[in-house]
């Protein structure tokens, strides 16, 4: 199979478990008041899983690109190197650096341009750092 035809596979199967993860968190109890309830993370997570996905298969369409890639190995060996270091990270620099850091390392895997590549890891830290440490709390 092709590098494309990876990457198509990898976009459908985010899609099919974003939005099954955005139809199962409907389900969740409801909290009163408008506090974000259990359901909050399953939906972010679900959504953030379909819109990842729509972006690799509008990437991935035919005519974007010419050529083939120079293989999919080293992405995936690098893609589990990160998810593997990913606790150890956490531990040590906490929770808005391990995110920014994993964004930089995906987009130097992607072999993304250097200020996007920068550019979305500083969006990622910021984010991570105004909604989950500043806005819920979560410390780590």
């Amino acid at each position: 199979m092709t590098d494309r035809g990876w990457e198509a596979c990898g976009a459908l199967l985010a899609l099919v478990l974003g939005g099954a993860a955005l139809v199962l968190a409907r389900g969740l109890p409801q909290m009163e008041g408008g506090y974000p309830g259990p359901a909050l993370f399953p939906s972010l997570l679900g959504g953030i899983l379909v819109a990842s996905s729509l972006g690799l298969l509008w990437a991935g369409r035919p005519w974007s690109r010419g050529g083939g890639g120079s293989g999919w190995l080293p992405g995936v060996l690098g893609a589990l190197a990160g998810l593997g270091a990913a606790p150890f990270l956490l531990k040590a620099w906490g929770l808005v650096a391990t995110a920014g850091l994993l964004t930089l390392w995906a987009g130097v895997l992607l072999k993304g341009r250097g200020w996007a590549v920068l550019l979305a890891s500083g969006v990622v830290a910021s984010f991570v750092y105004a909604f989950f440490v500043r806005l819920l709390g979560v410390h780590g």
